[in-house]
């Protein structure tokens, strides 16, 4: 951190924390540990770096070039990459040669893996719509997709790792037909010659929560950063810790005829929410201060009491784990209206990110 600019801190054996209970939670099935989006602003490499020094065998890269990324940053076999949102632009030929796990959805993604000149066979897995309509086959096109990798894998093109889904995990009854669903599908497959050595279809909070979704593997994102669902348990409760804390000093003080207030060098361009002020406060010397109007581009407003006792370069704690006074990313959530993901994902590249 710089004299004027804020920093985020990211606790690494916060992550290794989550990632042991979350692991204890759903065994015997594995955990992927999902980094999408920088790993949720926290930093790709690194969070990917420290889940297998951790013992996570899958990481769940979102797409190939981040998946690629990964690869080149030295996460090798057997460390599992698994890349699921693909471009029609991407080259399935670099994805298979790198030994990245692919996740199929359509008939015309196999045609592609197929027409690739990769001598090497690409490891996939079969996608089906289980009622969340987030790709994946319909169950009409099940039966097709699935026999098209049979015979592909019959010919060393493929090999079928496994058959997965997504589910929304917002209503219990609608996940449980999710499941129904899905379950159906992995039995079609099986009457088609197809038996995937996994299944999977949880991410954080159904994985968590329902031993009948776990299956074979569970893809944790937002609870491996400590970050649960907003109006939810928290993430203390549930055995989980925040990663990420972020902070920024005191870069100039006001006075106004209305009272005193502090400046620090984030603002709404650095990802802050503009709904943040007069509803969240942040720590400065332990004690809660809100967090007022108006937030700039590259500014934030904090109002100081008569008797707080505030001098430039005073660090502010904007969130974290709630230990020195300040709000959690649940709680920033909360009072935004929006999900504490959402938050993190929006973070600027240009703050730092400092690895403790």
């Amino acid at each position: 951190m710089t004299a004027s600019t804020g920093e985020i801190v990211v606790d690494l054996s916060a992550l290794r924390h989550n990632l042991d209970v979350l692991t204890a939670r759903v065994a015997p099935a594995h955990v992927m540990v999902v980094v999408k989006n920088d790993a949720y602003g926290h930093g790709l490499v690194d969070v990917a770096r420290a889940a297998v020094d951790s013992g996570i065998s899958w990481i769940g890269a979102l797409d190939v070039p981040t998946a690629l990324t990964l690869r080149e940053a030295g996460i090798t076999p057997p460390t599992r990459i698994f890349a699921w949102l693909l471009d029609p632009a991407d080259d399935p030929g670099a994805a298979i040669s790198a030994s990245v796990d692919l996740g199929i959805s359509t008939v015309d993604q196999l045609q592609s893996i197929a027409a690739s000149p990769s001598s090497s066979t690409a490891r996939v897995h079969l996608k089906i719509d289980t009622g969340l309509h987030r790709n994946g086959a319909t169950p009409e096109d099940w039966p097709d997709l699935v026999s098209l990798a049979r015979s592909l894998e019959d010919r060393g093109v493929v090999e079928i790792v496994g058959v997965w889904t997504h589910i929304a995990e917002a209503d219990d009854h609608e996940d449980s037909l999710s499941i129904a669903r899905f379950n159906e599908a992995v039995a079609v497959a099986r009457d088609l010659g197809v038996e995937a050595p996994l299944r999977h279809l949880a991410a954080s909070a159904a994985g968590f929560a329902r031993a009948d979704a776990r299956f074979d593997l569970v893809r944790f994102g937002a609870f491996a950063y400590g970050l649960p669902p907003g109006d939810g348990p928290s993430a203390h409760s549930m055995g989980l810790r925040q990663v990420m804390t972020m902070r920024a000093p005191v870069s100039s003080i006001e006075v106004l005829p209305d009272g005193r207030r502090a400046s620090i060098d984030l603002g709404f361009a650095d990802g802050l929410s503009t709904l943040a002020p007069g509803r969240v406060g942040v720590a400065l010397h332990g004690r809660r201060h809100p967090l007022v109007s108006p937030l700039e581009v590259d500014r934030a407003w904090i109002g100081l009491d008569d008797d707080a006792d505030v001098a430039v370069g005073d660090l502010v704690t904007l969130w974290g784990d709630g230990s020195t006074g300040e709000q959690t990313l649940q709680e920033w959530g909360d009072a935004t209206e929006t999900m504490s993901e959402e938050l993190v994902v929006r973070l600027s590249p240009r703050i730092p990110r400092r690895f403790v």
